[in-house]
């Protein structure tokens, strides 16, 4: 998928090599979606110990397209045929790209007005508000609907990820320096604290990352995945989809990674 960054970056994300190619998906006859394609060998990671170089992390290694990579805002764009996606622009050379199934990146190129990125067959063309997709196999046209900075350790020291979701609102914060995670439920009146392990981890512009737990009150997973996702009472973007199951109980929202500065 993207191209690898260093792995040393004070994220924290696992980055392996991929190639990129990207193709066009119909979903229906009036919808057309982006999505990306590793052309290398997908790879796996889990809870155990770091490598020498990483030995002082504490806390889990996670997947690259969770995190903002240094970008300041993420940008939440509505475009015909229907579709939604979510963008963040680290530098002037490169720009990262969520789609409903996951994340690619495209690298800058030269144009006369605008800020154009291209990968392949598939260019993303912002003048402005609007923005235009397009493909050998058709356009999207795009306005942006809302933006928010990206979330940084500014706002939440102690974490490596943070989400959150409504009705009745929940937050959910993983500990950048150890297995563990706090839970606050029910619009602030619960507050609870799991120490949990690393199911599975899929890295890659469609990783997946499953997180459980037996040592609250009740059995606890959470399950992050990456792509568009957006707040269903303000519609801001986040980058990863978020689903956490509490014993009898499923919260739905959207997170991201949290890096040191933007």
């Amino acid at each position: 998928m993207p191209n690898a960054l260093q792995a040393g970056k004070d994220r924290r994300a696992f980055i392996p090599r991929y190639r990129l190619s990207v193709r066009w998906l119909a979903l229906s006859a009036a919808s057309l979606l982006l999505t990306a394609c590793a052309g290398g060998t997908q790879q796996g990671v889990t809870s155990a110990a770091p490598s020498s170089g990483l030995a002082a992390l504490k806390s889990p290694l996670m997947p690259s397209a969770f995190f903002a990579d240094g970008g300041e805002t993420f940008t939440a764009w509505r475009c015909t045929p229907s579709q939604d996606l979510v963008t963040t622009t680290p530098d002037d050379r490169r720009l990262r790209l969520w789609t409903a199934l996951g994340e690619t990146e495209l690298p800058s190129a030269v144009v006369g007005a605008g800020s154009r990125y291209q990968l392949g067959g598939v260019s993303f063309w912002r003048q402005g508000r609007d923005a235009r997709v397009e493909s050998d196999n058709g356009r999207l046209v795009c306005t942006l609907a809302s933006e928010r900075p990206t979330t940084t350790r500014k706002a939440h020291p102690d974490t490596i990820f943070y989400a959150s979701g409504n009705e009745p609102g929940w937050n959910v914060s993983l500990d950048r320096n150890s297995h563990s995670l706090t839970l606050v439920s029910d619009y602030g009146q619960a507050t609870d604290t799991f120490d949990y392990r690393v199911a599975s981890v899929k890295n890659g512009g469609d990783a997946r990352m499953v997180l459980v737990s037996d040592s609250g009150r009740y059995p606890m997973e959470l399950d992050l995945r990456a792509g568009a996702c957006f707040d269903d009472m303000n519609g801001q973007p986040w980058p990863v989809k978020v689903t956490l199951r509490y014993g009898a109980r499923e919260f739905q929202g959207c997170g991201q990674g949290v890096e040191a500065s933007r």
